[in-house]
Formats: C-alpha cells, structure tokens, sequence
C-alpha cells in the first residue's frame, strides 16, 4: 500500500491565501453598504415635542388647558405666568360679579372679592354691580363698575376701585357719575353736584367737573 505525503508547508499557505482572500471580500461588502443619513433637523428636535421643555411651558401648557374650559360668561383679567406666580385671574359679566383666582399649581379656586352684599376696602364697604370697563397698571387692576349701593343717584352710579395682583388689595379710587379710561395710561372720573330740579323740563341740572388719575 502506498502512502501520500501531505505538504505541510503548501496547506498552511493556501489556508492563509484563503483566509485573506475571504477577509478582504467582506471589507469590500461593508464599504459597499449604504449608509443612513439623518436630517440636521432631527437632531435639533427634542424626540417629545408635546412634553413641555421648562417650568415657564408647563404653567402655560396649564393655562391654555384651562382657558380653554372658561365659560362665556367669564372674562379674563389676567394671565400671571413667572418665576413666583402661576395663577389666572378672572371676573364675572353678572350684576352681582365675583374676582376669581385660579392657583396653577394647587389647581384649585379662590375668591378675591365680591358676594350680594359687597366687600370692603378698608373701611369702605363697595357694592359693585356689572362691570363696565377695566385696565391692568401692574401691579393694580383698575375696575369700573356700576354702584349698587343703596340711595345711589347720578352723582355716585359709578365705583372705580382697584385689586392688586400681588397682596390681593383692594382700594376704593373714587365714585362719580361717569368714569372711563381715556387710553391706556389715563382714567377719567366725572363729578356732578345737583343745582336744582327745572319745573319746566322736569330735569335735574347738575354741575359737572372731571378729575384725571395716570395709572
């Protein structure tokens, strides 16, 4: 029986010719490969674009959600949204109209003033009915409002008072017969003084003075 030599030396070449043969195929494979690209916008983007990105959106994502709910009857004041407040204020367009707060955080309501029998300012008792006009002059919201107190006449039908945004006080500005804001930064209230009753029209004359507040 005959017997074969193996080459030794001819087979660990060849394996190793094969080895880079295969090595230098799958490189060739890789490079041929696509590669994905992503849009530079994409990696701008926060991946949650709903989610709010700080505290200030996420008291104002709260706020839009709430406004949102508030009845037609209501109108809103204002919207204090900022490092110490987050809350809403807001009032009625009743006879007999309530402030409301609405904290952001606790999510609950508050009362800064009204009722059927008034509140005081100071020592003032104000009846306020509908409200007319108001401004906002921070840290003050300046209301006009018909008075609803009893024995008013011409001279006193009209309240001007103010509540501040921050302590929630409220100060009695002025009554008259007429009150308005002439612009943004100016109110005007007008007086009246009964002169005398005319037979012949059957009219009450009156004397009429204006005063100007800047706000």
């Amino acid at each position: 029986m005959s017997r074969s030599r193996i080459n030794i030396p001819v087979v660990a070449a060849v394996a190793l010719l094969s080895a880079a043969a295969l090595t230098l195929f799958f490189i060739r494979h890789q490079r041929d490969l696509p590669v994905p690209t992503v849009p530079d916008s994409a990696l701008l983007q926060p991946l949650d674009t709903a989610a709010p990105t700080s505290e200030l959106d996420y008291y104002g994502q709260l706020a839009d959600e709430f406004l949102a709910t508030i009845p037609q009857d209501k109108i809103i004041l204002l919207t204090l949204i900022d490092s110490v407040n987050h809350h809403i204020l807001y009032t009625e367009t009743s006879n007999q109209p309530s402030c409301y707060l609405y904290d952001l955080e606790s999510l609950t309501t508050s009362v800064l003033f009204g009722g059927e029998n008034g509140f005081y300012a100071d020592t003032k008792l104000i009846i306020p009915g509908a409200i007319q006009q108001w401004r906002v002059a921070q840290p003050w919201i300046i209301f006009i409002a018909r008075n609803r107190a009893p024995e008013t006449d011409y001279t006193n039908q009209t309240l001007v008072f103010s509540l501040n945004v921050d302590s929630h006080q409220i100060r009695l500005i002025d009554t008259g017969a007429q009150a308005s804001f002439s612009n943004d930064s100016t109110l005007t209230v007008t007086h009246a003084e009964l002169l005398y009753h005319s037979i012949f029209s059957g009219d009450d004359v009156y004397d009429e003075s204006t005063t100007t507040y800047r706000l």
